[in-house]
């Protein structure tokens, strides 16, 4: 039998060792991420004593609960010694009968009896740097070259600025709101408070270029955050700086793109060697919710 058990309820310890011992990806589940990426609004659905266990993050608005998924975490889903296709399908039809999923995210080794909407990510596994870059196009290799004017006038660094935070505030894409930008801002400043994950920036003559946010699972590194000046003073400068973290992060842990469904995107991802995983999606569409809500 599947329950709901809210946030001041949930035995972490419980939970924790569910997810130590769990056959799925749990990186994204990791309660000091899940709290901040959330500001604390998740429950868990599960099944007996935290044999089966569901990490779902909700908003309030006009007072109904609305399931959707946190600013910077790409996949939840369910976690279990074994993957279990029907049980989680009785997750899955659980969450959509009793709540007003707007967007849920499953990891990629969660699998269904029935048919589910899916989405790509990329993915490196972790390896020697010239062995991954062997695995590089040919254009990427060119493309990550440092040469000419770019040998004196490139730096990267690793460390928080005020010109760093000044850079993410200008040129974050996604949205036109200030209040979804400072949003992101403050998550972001939350992890990096929190030790979770690497900063990296890419300037050419003292300007930022680009920065990366490097969110740290057990196993592997997340591209979270990639923010590019617009317009670019080189076009090679995105390739040139992901070149970089893979240098320095590729031999210890995988290396996650995150994915996208932009053609463009998920091009540059491949250029670098990366090989595309589904994951399953609920997503519905604010009409579909109301006529739902209606209905009840």
């Amino acid at each position: 039998m599947i329950k709901k058990v809210n946030y001041a309820d949930i035995d972490f310890d419980k939970y924790k060792n569910c997810l130590e011992n769990a056959c799925q990806n749990s990186d994204y589940a990791d309660k000091t991420f899940l709290d901040i990426v959330s500001n604390k609004n998740w429950f868990l659905l599960i099944q007996d004593d935290y044999e089966t266990v569901m990490p779902v993050s909700f908003v309030r608005k006009f007072g109904i609960t609305f399931i959707l998924m946190p600013k910077l975490c790409q996949q939840l889903g369910i976690f279990s010694k074994v993957d279990d296709p029907k049980t989680n399908q009785l997750f899955l039809d659980y969450l959509n009968k009793k709540f007003f999923v707007l967007i849920y995210a499953f990891n990629g080794d969660n699998h269904f009896i029935e048919k589910t909407q899916q989405r790509t990510s990329y993915f490196l596994s972790k390896n020697s740097y010239p062995n991954t870059k062997k695995n590089y196009s040919v254009h990427r290799r060119r493309n990550v070259r440092i040469i000419g004017d770019l040998i004196n006038n490139i730096q990267f660094q690793n460390n928080l600025t005020s010109q760093n935070n000044a850079f993410f505030l200008t040129s974050l894409l996604g949205t036109n709101k200030e209040k979804d930008k400072k949003a992101y801002f403050k998550i972001y400043q939350k992890l990096i408070n929190h030790n979770i994950g690497d900063v990296r920036t890419l300037k050419f003559k003292n300007k930022i270029q680009s920065f990366v946010y490097l969110f740290e699972g057990k196993r592997s590194r997340y591209l979270s955050l990639f923010i590019n000046k617009s317009p670019l003073e080189n076009p090679n400068f995105p390739s040139i700086m992901i070149d970089k973290c893979l240098q320095e992060f590729i031999e210890d842990k995988n290396f996650d793109f995150m994915g996208s469904e932009i053609e463009n995107v998920a091009n540059f991802n491949e250029r670098f060697g990366a090989t595309f995983y589904k994951y399953p999606i609920i997503i519905n569409s604010k009409r579909a919710l109301f006529k739902k809500l209606w209905k009840r």
